[in-house]
């Protein structure tokens, strides 16, 4: 039981969290998000109903207490009820949880809600940022030649290069280099390469041409 309850918050999140805990889990996403958008939509669904309807109550008691007015006045108080910020998001995650059920029954589609994915996103961002700042300031690569022993190219750079590793072969003014081996330095190039020239010969899998400009560029 406590899996299939947790199956149904599980279910509002976007793939990348749910995904963590997927694997090992029994629940069937599916159904828990047809039935977490049920729940949505009815849940909501209540709640405007009740709001419209005291907001018509309202609106009724303004124009004497007799609570009657004509078509023109109901509908022009139901847009009313529909534009309120307030009303809108109400009306908003009525119908999200229609759609969520619907994706999920029918083509098994897992929809997040969208204030969740939002929440998310921001929480992203500000790791990001905050990410960035401990780095420091952006500045150009150093790059230095080697002995030809040890290594040939010595760059240094002020952000990491998650995706260098032996597998890649890395392309700087007209010839071929793999990594091997990292280290850290001082401020602000922290992040230290050491490349070596491509045995001739070698069948080059994946090509990265480089420049020194790169953190940057990128912050543009």
């Amino acid at each position: 039981m406590g899996n299939f309850l947790a199956g149904l918050l599980m279910s509002l999140l976007p793939p990348a969290y749910r995904g963590r805990w997927e694997p090992d889990s029994s629940v069937s996403f599916r159904y828990a998000a047809v039935l977490s958008g049920l729940f949505q939509l009815l849940l909501f669904l209540a709640v405007v109903a009740n709001r419209y309807l005291a907001h018509l109550a309202w609106r009724g008691k303004e124009l004497g207490g007799s609570g009657a007015f004509g078509v023109v006045g109901w509908m022009w108080y139901s847009v009313e009820f529909i534009l309120h910020p307030h009303y809108f998001l109400l009306a908003y995650l009525t119908v999200e949880g229609a759609v969520r059920a619907g994706a999920a029954f029918l083509t098994s589609e897992i929809l997040p809600t969208l204030p969740l994915w939002l929440a998310l996103r921001l929480q992203r961002w500000l790791g990001a940022q905050r990410r960035e700042a401990a780095l420091g300031p952006r500045v150009a690569d150093t790059v230095e030649r080697g002995d030809g022993r040890a290594f040939d190219l010595h760059i240094a750079s002020c952000r990491p290069k998650t995706d260098w590793d032996r597998l890649l072969t890395i392309a700087y003014e007209e010839q071929f280099y793999e990594v091997v081996k990292e280290e850290t330095g001082p401020p602000p190039r922290r992040f230290v390469y050491l490349l070596r020239k491509v045995p001739e010969g070698k069948i080059i899998r994946g090509l990265y041409h480089y420049r020194p400009d790169e953190p940057i560029v990128e912050e543009r």
